[in-house]
C-alpha cells in the first residue's frame, strides 16, 4: 500500500469512528459525562444546518435572478439583430431608389454643369490677377 492509500484508509477508519460516537450519541447511547457535549455537537449542527438553508435560499435568489436577467439580455439581443436587419432592408431600399433616379442624361447635365462652374471660377481667378494693382 502506497502513502496516498495509506492515508485514505486512516482517514476513512477516522471519519467511520466519529461518525459512530454522531450515531452513539444521538441514539442515546451515550458514555457518561457526554450529555454537555451532545447538546454542543446538536448546537453546532442545528446552527450550520440553518447556515447551509440560508446559503441554499440565497443561491437560488441568484439563480432566478441570473435566469430572469439572462432572459432579459436575450430578448435584447432579438430586439437589435431585428433592429439592424430592418436598417440594413431600408438602405438596400434607398439605395435601389437613389440608382432608379440617376440616369445617363441627369448625369451628363450635371458633369456639364459642374465644369461650367469650374471655368468661369477659373476666369475669375484670371480677371483679379490680371488687373494692375492701384
Amino acid at each position: 500500500m502506497n502513502a496516498a492509500e495509506a492515508k485514505l484508509s486512516i482517514s476513512d477508519l477516522a471519519t467511520d469512528s466519529i461518525e459512530g460516537d454522531i450515531r452513539a450519541i444521538v441514539r442515546g447511547n451515550r458514555p457518561a459525562g457526554a450529555a454537555g457535549l451532545c447538546d454542543d455537537i446538536l448546537a453546532v449542527g442545528a446552527t450550520s444546518i440553518a447556515d447551509i438553508e440560508k446559503l441554499i435560499d440565497e443561491l437560488q435568489i441568484a439563480r432566478d435572478y441570473l435566469k430572469a436577467e439572462g432572459e432579459r439580455v436575450r430578448r435584447l439581443a432579438n430586439r437589435y439583430a431585428h433592429l439592424t436587419q430592418t436598417a440594413s432592408d431600408s438602405v438596400k431600399i434607398i439605395a435601389e431608389s437613389l440608382g432608379k433616379w440617376r440616369n445617363p442624361e441627369r448625369e451628363s447635365l450635371r458633369q456639364v454643369h459642374a465644369a461650367r462652374n469650374e471655368a468661369s471660377a477659373s476666369n475669375l481667378i484670371d480677371d483679379v490677377e490680371l488687373q494692375p494693382e492701384p
